[in-house]
């Protein structure tokens, strides 16, 4: 019992930092929702939503590269290989730099495809392309800033990174106010402020990387791309997770704009802020158990692998209730923060009501993908990640309107949630036996 307790209070350690962090990271985006609803309208919310699934996009590519490294780096330091870790840590460091500022490069020049391909079409074309200009310039602070949360993390502080972004978000509040509220610049001052919200958090994070960090040091390496390719096999699965988002955003813009037309989106838009909360949540807290799954994994010691598994989902099934009963009892105050609108207020409720079923499922499937890539086991956390936001989330689009109408569209995910657990439950079974006989 005292081992459990021990084991519970070193999960907490982990995972309450980390949600706190990803809780900062979800206000940098819902404080633009709420000053852009309120100040430029429901056009400018819809605009900022067809944007989504290009940042998903990006962020997708450094979770990928930052979740793969820290989990070989915490690995080795397991092991007590401090070297390797390092090595690992400089060339992830390094290419996630490269890629953002090419991305930014890209994105720039071909900025006007990019939004018709993600159905910025007519009147929305103007607001997606003044917030996408913008926010798209801060492509590496994304990137590089989440990897550096993740790396300190294994560091050995976990509550450092969530200071660094509670202050951007509150950077990012007071330029919200400033260039939205004060002065007119609309849907690109929100834009602004989340760029150097994103600039001040990465800032912090890299003078403790340079100048505080106990293990985690930048070495001299000779660049690998095998060993890239290597990082990317072992956090493709929670690229996949965050790219199926945007996937998701994309297809279910591209339905609700041709069945309930630009309201639809901006209906969407509101309960996509309040999921990005809670999915945050169960991210945050599924990346805080990794670096000690990972760790007793590397130490050989199986017996703790499954504890930390079985406390966290417990911990998680208690969030998801939490989340579901209070977004209902409260969702008239949430959605008015967001809009004024009655029309799309009206309908916004409406739909939630159905979506937020999703709640109380899907943090027991991305606690059961990021655990399997804390194993090492990742085609089974890809297919979990790519089951519940890409296959079912299509195939139940195209299926449900055609016998539920519209009501359709909202069951999609809570449905295929509820399918993936199933897969989900069948895994942890399998492999906590395997442990357990190790």
């Amino acid at each position: 019992m005292k081992g459990n307790r021990g084991l519970l209070k070193t999960i907490l350690r982990y995972s309450v930092p980390s949600v706190i962090s990803m809780w900062m990271f979800t206000i940098y985006s819902m404080v633009d929702g709420i000053f852009i609803g309120k100040y430029v309208g429901p056009l400018g919310l819809a605009g900022v939503n067809i944007t989504m699934p290009l940042i998903n996009f990006t962020f997708a590519i450094g979770i990928m590269i930052a979740v793969g490294s820290s989990t070989l780096i915490a690995i080795h330091y397991g092991a007590g290989d401090w070297t390797a870790g390092n090595k690992i840590f400089t060339m992830a460091t390094i290419s996630l730099a490269v890629f953002g500022v090419l991305l930014s490069i890209l994105i720039t020049i071909f900025i006007e495809p990019v939004i018709h391909f993600l159905g910025g079409e007519g009147v929305l074309f103007p607001y997606v392309k003044d917030y996408m200009s913008i926010v798209i310039l801060f492509c590496v602070c994304y990137m590089v800033g989440y990897a550096l949360e993740i790396y300190i993390k294994v560091d050995g502080n976990p509550v450092y990174p969530a200071i660094c972004v509670l202050m951007g978000g509150i950077m990012n509040t007071v330029l919200d106010y400033l260039l939205v509220a004060v002065f007119p610049y609309g849907i690109k001052g929100a834009a602004f402020a989340t760029g150097i919200s994103q600039l001040t958090s990465i800032s912090m994070l890299l003078y403790y990387v340079l100048f505080k960090t106990k293990r985690v040091k930048f070495t001299k390496i000779k660049y690998s791309f095998l060993e890239l390719i290597k990082i990317s096999k072992v956090g493709f699965a929670e690229f996949l997770a965050e790219v199926s988002t945007g996937i998701a955003i994309f297809v279910f813009n591209l339905v609700i704009l041709k069945s309930l037309g630009e309201k639809g989106v901006s209906a969407f838009g509101v309960i996509g802020y309040i999921s990005s909360f809670v999915v945050m949540t169960m991210i945050g807290f599924s990346q805080g158990i990794q670096p000690i799954v990972s760790f007793n994994l590397g130490a050989k010691k199986y017996d703790n692998v499954i504890k930390t598994l079985k406390i966290s989902l417990i911990m998680i099934i208690i969030t998801g209730a939490v989340f579901y009963g209070g977004i209902n009892l409260f969702a008239d105050k949430i959605i008015h923060t967001f809009l004024s609108d009655p029309d799309t207020f009206s309908l916004t409720k409406y739909a939630l009501v159905i979506y937020s079923f999703a709640y109380i499922i899907n943090g027991l499937n991305i606690v059961t993908a990021g655990y399997f890539t804390a194993i090492k086991k990742v085609d089974i956390s890809t297919l979990i990640t790519v089951l519940r936001g890409v296959i079912l989330i299509v195939a139940f689009l195209y299926l449900l309107p055609k016998y539920l109408g519209n009501d359709g569209i909202w069951w999609t995910v809570p449905i295929a949630e509820l399918l993936t657990l199933i897969l989900s439950t069948y895994y942890i079974k399998k492999y906590s036996l395997q442990y357990s006989r190790a």
